[in-house]
Order: structure tokens, then C-alpha cells, then sequence
């Protein structure tokens, strides 16, 4: 009978640890789905292009050939890349934190320069015996927060005809803080001119500068398969300053403004818990 007795308290207290133990696995996963609900991640990779004080053309980027002290090519075209956490609120709203890096670049040449006063603190373009012309080349770090709107059902009453559910359409508007050095030379001779974040009349670099940005843009997004979407997106920055190509000219481009357009991959963290849950 005792036998029996602690065989049977031995059972049940076995049982009562698996139990235990399986809600405890249960309780653990349920806090990890409720975690990973509507969240989720991209990646992107596109081309900048500068508009501003040291710009050839507003809408499209120039390239300068026949340089003399390089073999390559100068390009305003750059390249940049982009990581974003997004988190949905409902089916049209959501919050995301997007972190940017890369360049943008630019060029004008001299006879773009008449009538405008160039920005010359050092007085070295006049003292140089080559043309005015003038590049620079920015390297930044970004970290915007943004609000994004699905404009799905705003197109579908527009054009009387639901959209696929697989495709989004995504406005979004924001801030953030910019970190970014820039160097300002000569277009032919790549004399330095001027510059923000290098040592004073050097090319060797120092402290980062920050600058506020305004962020808007747009996003479509395809899903393609259980939670991985290609996107396509094009956003347009704007600071509050004149730095960004190291030129405070007066002209027409009191505030500078890139924009990056990229491609990209976006994933749903919420789909593999959402899988198992059907």
C-alpha cells in the first residue's frame, strides 16, 4: 500500500512538473508571438541624388568627365543603403525607425556660377588659377522616426476597384537627426575649398556634424511569398541648413535636399507564430 501510495505522489508530481513545465514553454511562446505581432523588418539599397547650392541640374544627376587628377569619372549619382524597424498600429497606420548611410554628391560648373556670390570663406577659388568650378562629395549617417499611411483604401474608393491584397501603396512623413561630413574642392584641380567635419584647410577628417532632416516619401510594397515583400521606395530628405555641400550660397536652394531611391526586402516577424497558430 505504501508502495503503491508513493508510486502514485511520484506519478503525480511527474505530472504536475511536465504541466507545469508545458505552460511555462506555452506562456514563453505566447510572450514571444506578442512581441513579434505586426512588427517588421527591411533592408534597402538605391542611388542619392543633391539638390542645392553645388548642383548642376534640379532633377538629374551630372557626371564631369576628363578630370586631371584622376583616372575615374566624377559621378553626383552615390549610392546608399538603409535597415528599418516597423511597427504596425492598424490596417493603415504605422510607426517606423529607419537608419540610413552612405553619400550624396555634386558638381557645378563655372558658367553656372554667374550672377550668384560664392561662398568663399578662405578666399581660395580666387587666388586659384583654375576656373571656379567647384564639387563635393557628403558621407552621412542618418536615424529617422517615421508615420507611415497605407493608401490602399483610399485608391480603392478612388478608382472603384479593390486593390490586390498583396500590394501596398505607403505614404510617409517624418524627422530625424543627420551626422555627416562634407568636403568642397575645385571640379578640376581637386583643390580643398571649404568643408564641414575635416580639419581646417585639410582633407583629414574630424567630428561629425548633426543636423535635424525632414523625411517624405513613398513605398510600395509586394508581398511575393509568406511574409517576405520586395519594396520599392523613394524618399526626399530636407535639412534646415545650407551645409550639407559646404557652400552657403545665396541662391534659389536656401535648404538642401537629397533624395534616395532603393529597392529592398521586407520581412513580417509576426508570420512564422501566425503559420503555426492556423
Amino acid at each position: 500500500m505504501i508502495k503503491k501510495t508513493s508510486t502514485l505522489v511520484t506519478a503525480l508530481i511527474l505530472s504536475c512538473s511536465l504541466i507545469f513545465a508545458q505552460k511555462g514553454l506555452d506562456n514563453d511562446a505566447n510572450t514571444s508571438k506578442n512581441l513579434l505581432k505586426d512588427w517588421s523588418v527591411g533592408v534597402n539599397y538605391g542611388t542619392t541624388n543633391f539638390n542645392g547650392d553645388i548642383t548642376q541640374y534640379d532633377y538629374a544627376p551630372a557626371t564631369q568627365t576628363g578630370l586631371l587628377y584622376q583616372d575615374e569619372d566624377f559621378k553626383e549619382s552615390r549610392s546608399a543603403f538603409s535597415l528599418s524597424l516597423e511597427k504596425k498600429i492598424d490596417e493603415k497606420l504605422s510607426i517606423s525607425l529607419e537608419c540610413v548611410s552612405g553619400e550624396f554628391a555634386g558638381l557645378r560648373r563655372p558658367n553656372e556660377y554667374v550672377g550668384f556670390e560664392t561662398d568663399d570663406p578662405y578666399g581660395i577659388i580666387a587666388e586659384s588659377s583654375a576656373s571656379n568650378g567647384q564639387k563635393f562629395v557628403t558621407s552621412f549617417m542618418e536615424t529617422d522616426m517615421l508615420l507611415n499611411y497605407n493608401l490602399n483604401s483610399d485608391i480603392s474608393k478612388l478608382i472603384k476597384t479593390e486593390m490586390p491584397k498583396n500590394l501596398s501603396i505607403i505614404a510617409k512623413a517624418g524627422f530625424g537627426v543627420s551626422q555627416f561630413r562634407s568636403l568642397r574642392t575645385n571640379l578640376y584641380t581637386d583643390e580643398y575649398i571649404y568643408s564641414y567635419g575635416y580639419e581646417e584647410l585639410t582633407k583629414n577628417e574630424s567630428d561629425f556634424i548633426s543636423e535635424s532632416v525632414m523625411v517624405f516619401g513613398c513605398k510600395i510594397k509586394y508581398e511575393v511569398i509568406g511574409g517576405l515583400s520586395l519594396l520599392a521606395d523613394y524618399t526626399l530628405r530636407v535639412t534646415n541648413s545650407d551645409k550639407w555641400d559646404s557652400s552657403i550660397m545665396s541662391s534659389d536652394n536656401g535648404k538642401d535636399k537629397f533624395s534616395l531611391f532603393s529597392l529592398g526586402l521586407s520581412y513580417d516577424l509576426s508570420h512564422e507564430s501566425n503559420t503555426s497558430k492556423d
